[in-house]
């Protein structure tokens, strides 16, 4: 395992702090009006860069939790089945399960034997966390435990996640009050889940194109979807998926290694989002990032596009935005 680790480093390495074309982190002169955090350009320069680097810092927790999802519910690394749930995977004293302990041997096998992007982004993780062979049962073994614990503890929030009839619904409401765009062809994801195989609960990559072709809005073969995350598993699943995704859906899909609290898409007039969804909805955000994130939407939705999300805004959204009111539960933000 350390030497795949040492040679998928190798590969990988020059990838890992890459930045997509036209991302950018927000202006002052774009949100000089709407925070406190910074008097001027150089201090407001100085605290998205430091708040970028804290939220991304944050993730790794994220990555060590789906490396345990994925020893629950993988099939690619053993014919063994998936355990019924992650409690399954802990006993009441806190212990890993017998079956958890058998799936977690086939997936350390697996380490050695698979060569997809899945299984790279693990070894890539694990290499720059510096887990060593002999240390790599107890580190897996630990935070397996820790992941069931905190679930357990913890209430999951993916079923928050807008799905595409919710999505279709809404357009078709924005159409009907004259609301919805004229069509779409460029749509933007933000948060769209990881990769079903080891998080089952969250597969909603694709749902926003079916909604915008059911709809009527979007044609089959005219359409680019943009996914946005920092995840970096997510990212790798949406690359490793797109091609095939893509013909299959009659669109062009790439990732964009954007962080949407603090950063935009800069796009050429007229190229900018006709429909922007945020998967997982506004909950979990602070005022300032529900500030921020919403103004970067702003800045990448092309003029009567549409941005979708759960829940409603806590703070005065941009002035570039006006509220559509559509459903309980669901807000549209249509660009002015």
């Amino acid at each position: 395992m350390r030497r795949r680790i040492a040679l998928i480093s190798v590969v990988l390495a020059s990838f890992a702090f890459a930045r997509a074309e036209g991302v950018r982190f927000l202006r002052w002169t774009e949100v000089q009006q709407l925070i406190t955090e910074a008097t001027d350009s150089r201090q407001w320069d100085s605290w998205i860069r430091q708040r970028d680097f804290e939220i991304r810092s944050s993730i790794e927790r994220c990555l060590e939790d789906s490396i345990s999802m994925l020893i629950i519910f993988g099939t690619s690394f053993t014919m063994l089945p998936r355990l019924a749930s992650p409690t399954d995977a802990v006993t009441a004293a806190g212990d890993l399960t017998s079956a958890a302990r058998i799936r977690m041997e086939a997936f350390i096998a697996g380490l050695d034997q698979i060569d997809d992007e899945r299984f790279r982004s693990v070894l890539q993780f694990l290499r720059r966390k510096q887990i060593a062979q002999d240390e790599l049962r107890a580190y897996l073994g630990g935070n397996l435990r820790r992941a069931v614990l905190e679930r357990t503890r913890i209430p999951h929030t993916h079923s928050s996640s807008i799905g595409a009839t919710a999505v279709e619904q809404t357009l078709r409401v924005l159409m009907s009050t004259g609301k919805a765009p004229a069509r779409i062809r460029r749509i933007g994801v933000i948060g769209p889940g990881l990769d079903p195989e080891y998080d089952p609960d969250t597969d909603n990559q694709f749902a926003t194109l079916d909604a915008a072709q059911s709809s009527g809005l979007a044609k089959s073969g005219s359409v680019e979807i943009v996914v946005m995350d920092i995840n970096p598993w997510v990212l790798s699943h949406v690359r490793a998926v797109a091609s095939k995704a893509g013909g299959r859906l009659g669109a062009r899909i790439r990732a964009e290694d954007l962080n949407v609290v603090t950063q935009t898409v800069e796009t050429a007039p007229g190229l900018g989002f006709d429909l922007v969804v945020a998967s997982a909805g506004l909950a979990g955000y602070s005022r300032v990032e529900e500030t921020l994130m919403l103004e970067n939407v702003a800045q990448m939705t092309a003029s009567g596009g549409v941005f979708i999300a759960n829940g409603v805004a806590s703070i005065t959204i941009p002035q570039e935005f006006e509220a559509v009111s559509v459903a309980e539960g669901i807000t549209a933000y249509r660009r002015r």
